[in-house]
């Protein structure tokens, strides 16, 4: 890291088996290096620090995002000309350009929400197009955050691993296509899921029934072969299984890092009780249903101190449950 910095110098391969004179890079991050991405977000580090009020910047190497509150469309409309323009000009020292043609934005709302917001949001005098539906760092997230269209994508990345599965069942033994299965259906399933598993029942079901085939076609069983059973033996957590795992685990790492001069082994009158809310979409956020998981289970987890160990006890206890419904884990839920 010291020599990258200290001789910022590269090549430049114009054409084939014809290479530049070495020059120096003055301005931006080399490129083609492993460190790209993390040198790249040293060099914009200063853009969070330039947002106004009601505005806030996301960044993941290249991909930036920038997010603005507000309660009229007027506040929208000044919070994000402030908010755009403190970027541009920070971006502007850097010597680094904002492509208008490939920005939009996304008004994010309840669906009982009457009046829909459709502010007027321009950068470099070109009014941005206003999308119900956006890709961020692999989720689609849509305007109501229902995730229908991110159900849509997964199903259909893990129907493409199926196909694979049924061309190979013939030629590979059942620990390779269990091998296959983690690769092509469940990595789909598993990325995002404390974030996206808060939709509604029925498109959890449609997951639910991908992992059912692929568990049929390890074991060329029927349609109407039950493999409940098959799920606890082969250590596959269902998709509830897997969003209780993963949402109960992120609350419980938050209780841990708790201060100790709020943490006591008493059993209180509240100790159970969850955040207050007014909205069912409160209902969404990973930490209020993970506490909610938490509280569904016994007290031996809950006194578990050690993060990875309680992860890997309740992974256990999910697999022996193998929940077809979230209503199976708790009555409550």
């Amino acid at each position: 890291m010291e020599h990258s910095i200290s001789d910022p110098s590269r090549n430049c391969n114009y054409v084939s088996k014809v290479i530049s004179q070495v020059q120096t890079v003055r301005h931006g991050v080399p490129q083609g290096s492993i460190r790209g991405p993390l040198w790249f977000l040293c060099y914009l580090r200063g853009l969070p620090g330039v947002m106004s009020v009601g505005g806030a910047a996301c960044l993941y190497a290249d991909d930036t995002n920038i997010t603005v509150r507000g309660d009229s469309k007027e506040s929208i409309e000044i919070a994000s000309f402030l908010n755009l323009s403190n970027a541009k000009g920070f971006l502007d020292s850097k010597n680094l350009l904002i492509n208008p043609n490939k920005s939009n934005f996304i008004s994010s709302c309840t669906k009982q929400t009457q009046d829909k917001l459709s502010p007027n949001i321009f950068l470099d005098d070109k009014k941005l197009d206003q999308v119900e539906c956006t890709k961020f760092l692999g989720l689609l997230i849509d305007e109501h955050l229902s995730w229908d269209k991110h159900i849509d994508h997964v199903v259909n990345r893990m129907s493409s691993g199926l196909y694979a599965m049924r061309q190979l069942y013939k030629i590979c033994n059942s620990k390779t296509l269990l091998t296959i299965y983690y690769s092509l259906v469940h990595s789909h399933l598993a990325y995002g899921i404390s974030l996206y598993g808060a939709t509604k029942k029925g498109n959890l079901d449609r997951i639910l029934l991908q992992q059912k085939r692929g568990i049929r076609i390890m074991h060329n069983l029927k349609k109407t072969d039950s493999v409940k059973n098959l799920f606890i033996e082969l250590g596959i957590l269902t998709v509830y299984g897997l969003y209780i795992l993963e949402t109960a685990t992120y609350a419980k790492q938050l209780v841990n890092e708790t201060s100790d001069e709020y943490r006591h082994p008493y059993n209180t009158r509240f100790h159970r009780n969850v955040d207050r809310h007014n909205l069912e979409f409160y209902k969404k956020k990973t930490k209020y249903i993970g506490n909610r998981f938490l509280h569904c289970l016994p007290r031996t987890f809950l006194t578990e101190a050690n993060n990875k160990l309680f992860k890997n006890k309740l992974k256990d206890y999910l697999i022996r449950l193998a929940p077809y419904s979230l209503e199976e884990f708790g009555d409550s839920l």
